[in-house]
């Protein structure tokens, strides 16, 4: 079954099947919202984030994929499309096809259960938000997701690497981009926060910690 798999942004091939192995670069495209599924893949190194196109034209961030983590839609042969387009977002991103028998090993169908469990709770938590806290809020709220998942700890503060422009952190929390640059601008002048291009550094992580968690 064909998958579109970008070798570079601008650059977008179809090839019959998915190696065990793969790397991409930065900004290539996994597979396309509405492709046929070739089934599931491991994270092995990198970061991917799955985004959606919504039926009235926005966009929106599904999640982001972190390494050691299983991410997908159905199986081969199951004639499942595709929910999400995967884009990759670090150089050198290494990921591996998950055929059924690897899928089936008792290592990986542990991982694959709790992930997917964790997966339906935080997109419970999602709506919460969506619902019960203001837009401000729920920015804090995904930076706190984000860093606490994937930053480093340096004594009280925590830094967290990850190549997300302003809209990306919009459609992560179902915001506007104006929103975003706003509430980083009032992070960042109450000491809160520094950050740059692909870098946020927290003062204390745990001011950002939602009450919906």
């Amino acid at each position: 079954m064909n998958v579109n798999l970008a070798l570079s942004t601008s650059e977008i091939v179809e090839n019959q099947t998915f190696p065990d192995f793969k790397i991409f670069r930065k900004g290539d495209l996994i597979f396309r919202q509405g492709s046929l599924s070739e089934g599931f893949y491991l994270l092995k190194k990198g970061t991917v984030k799955l985004q959606r196109s919504l039926p009235d034209g926005t966009q929106t961030i599904v999640r982001i994929v972190l390494e050691h983590e299983i991410f997908g839609d159905c199986f081969p042969n199951h004639e499942q499309l595709h929910s999400s387009s995967a884009y990759v977002l670090e150089e050198d991103t290494l990921i591996q096809k998950l055929d059924k028998d690897k899928l089936n090993s008792p290592e990986i169908n542990q991982l694959f259960t709790k992930q997917l469990l964790n997966i339906n709770r935080q997109m419970g938590i999602r709506h919460d938000r969506f619902l019960s806290i203001e837009a401000e809020e729920r920015i804090k709220a995904s930076l706190y997701d984000l860093g606490s998942r994937m930053g480093k700890k340096f004594g009280s503060e925590t830094l967290l690497k990850i190549n997300l422009t302003h809209e990306e952190i919009a459609f992560l929390a179902d915001t506007s981009r104006q929103m975003v640059s706003k509430t980083l601008s009032a992070l960042k002048k109450c000491g809160l926060l520094n950050y740059s291009r692909n870098r946020f550094l927290f003062r204390d992580l745990n001011q950002f910690k939602p009450t919906l968690s």
